[in-house]
Order: structure tokens, then C-alpha cells, then sequence
């Protein structure tokens, strides 16, 4: 006769917690309500008021990023809900200048030089996270997001981050994202190199 484990199942929302907060995160998300898409230049607009009214430190102008979306497609990325823009990302794919240039500290991350980018089917040495907004429920298209950079150009090319607010280091932290220095600063780093 089998034996019955006494221990109880766990439910649905208590096995959620067993799985750690970077997996959840990296794994597509099944809510249907929320999707990314490329930014378009209105919506470069709108994340860069959004990014602007969080920060209170100088950013990129909304331009200078339109620029970078222009040079290396799919570098910006919205994130939609039902109710609309939820936030969105923009990365810097750097060549190995733009890479030397972060770790050294000379990048200027306000005017980015369009010889340290990556420009269309060139591979990046690196993806920089530039900048990152999202409402709570726009946090569930970083998924999404990742996934879109598993295209060719993209793949095995790890994405690198500095933070900027105390909540974006908790979140690299949450993610498990590797934390390391360089005479640049401090830097996280998410290795897909494999």
C-alpha cells in the first residue's frame, strides 16, 4: 500500500514563491493584457516626460534618443497595457569602442556617440540597459522585452545596467543580476553569454 505525504500541497499562489523572482520576470508572461512592441518616436516622446517626472538628474533628450532608435533599430521598446503605455525600455547596443568607453567611465550617456553604437546588423559587445520606466504592471512586459532580444544580433550578448534609484537596485538585486565594479562605477551585469 503507498504512503500518503501528510505535507500539504501548496497552492497555486504558494508555489509561485518558490520560484525566484528573476525566473518569474524572465519568463513570458501569461497575461495576455500586456504586449511591447518597437517605440515609435510619439512614444519616445512619452517615455522620456515619464522617465524625466521620476529622476532628478540630468537624462538624454527625447531626440537624442530617437536618434539612437533611428541608428540601431529595435534599441527602444514600449510596453502596452489595456489602459495603454505602461513604460518601456531603451538599450544601447555598443560596439567594443562604446564597451570601453562604459567601463573606463567615459561614456556620454546624456549624448551618446553614434561610433560607440552598434548601428543596424552589427553584433553589440555589450546591451546597455539606458533607461528603464514602468508602472508596476509594466514591469510584467520585461519579459516580453528579453525575448524580443533573442534575435540574432542580439542573442548571447550580455546586458549590462547601472542604477540610478534606490528601487532599480533592488530590482537588479531581486533579478540576481551580477554586481561588479569598474573604474566606470558600479555596474550589473546579466550574463547570457551561454
Amino acid at each position: 500500500m503507498a504512503e500518503i505525504d501528510p505535507s500539504p500541497v501548496p497552492s497555486q499562489r504558494a508555489a509561485r514563491h518558490l520560484i525566484s523572482p528573476r525566473e518569474r520576470l524572465l519568463h513570458p508572461s501569461r497575461r495576455r493584457n500586456v504586449y511591447v512592441q518597437p517605440a515609435s518616436q510619439t512614444e519616445i516622446h512619452t517615455l522620456h516626460a515619464m522617465l524625466g517626472a521620476r529622476l532628478d538628474h540630468p537624462i538624454a533628450s527625447a531626440e537624442t534618443a530617437c536618434r539612437i532608435q533611428e541608428a540601431s533599430p529595435n534599441s527602444i521598446w514600449s510596453i502596452h497595457g489595456v489602459k495603454g503605455l505602461l513604460g518601456g525600455v531603451a538599450f544601447l547596443p555598443l560596439n567594443s569602442l562604446g564597451l570601453y568607453e562604459v567601463i573606463y567611465g567615459k561614456m556620454d550617456f546624456e549624448q551618446p556617440p553614434l561610433e560607440t553604437i552598434a548601428i543596424r546588423s552589427q553584433r553589440p559587445s555589450i546591451i546597455y540597459v539606458w533607461a528603464l520606466v514602468a508602472t508596476r504592471m509594466g514591469i510584467v512586459g520585461l519579459a516580453d522585452v528579453l525575448r524580443q532580444l533573442d534575435i540574432q544580433r542580439f542573442r548571447h550578448v550580455d546586458i549590462w545596467a547601472q542604477t540610478m534609484t534606490p528601487q532599480a537596485e533592488r530590482l537588479a538585486e531581486r533579478l540576481g543580476l551580477q554586481r561588479f565594479d569598474t573604474s566606470g562605477g558600479v555596474f550589473y551585469k546579466y550574463d547570457r553569454s551561454a
